[in-house]
């Protein structure tokens, strides 16, 4: 079993995607951190239910995830805040623009695109963690590169 300081050390390093995940589901960054928080605290109550260490980035962004579902279920309705540069991993223009585009896709594939190309999960991993088929994954992410492609055409 994990120890309490590997386990912290775990977190530290997937802080960032995680927080990046919740923001981009939820659309709010208290929000996002209530999520992250209760993620952390989930994933420590349970720790003794992972077996492999090695698999603790999947194991705790399947927490997140359900987390951030149930958040959402218990809501009607999901605000964007109005400064989302704050929450960008790059400063270009480019990169800024196609954030705010990926915020604007509908969630299933926010949800694919943000575990995909920017917290590099492979397609099998987050199949598991959104309880769908690799298959489902694999068209969620060519449907949402065409609309991304056609919204940054519509852009320039």
């Amino acid at each position: 079993m994990m120890e309490k300081e590997q386990f912290c050390e775990c977190i530290r390093k997937q802080e960032v995607s995680m927080y990046r995940y919740a923001l981009g589901v939820l659309r709010n960054p208290a929000d996002a951190e209530d999520a992250v928080g209760e993620t952390v605290l989930k994933a420590y109550v349970h720790l003794a239910q992972l077996k492999n260490p090695e698999r603790f980035r999947s194991w705790i962004m399947s927490i997140l995830v359900n987390v951030t579902r149930t958040m959402l279920a218990g809501r009607n309705r999901v605000e964007m805040p109005g400064d989302m540069g704050q929450y960008e991993q790059t400063s270009s223009r480019e990169h800024k623009e196609l954030w705010y585009l990926v915020m604007e896709l509908p969630e299933e594939f926010r949800d694919a695109v943000i575990l995909y190309y920017y917290d590099g999960f492979r397609t099998k991993e987050i199949s598991k963690m959104l309880g769908v088929s690799e298959g489902t994954i694999k068209s969620r992410l060519n449907r949402a590169r065409k609309k991304l492609k056609t919204a940054l055409e519509d852009v320039q």
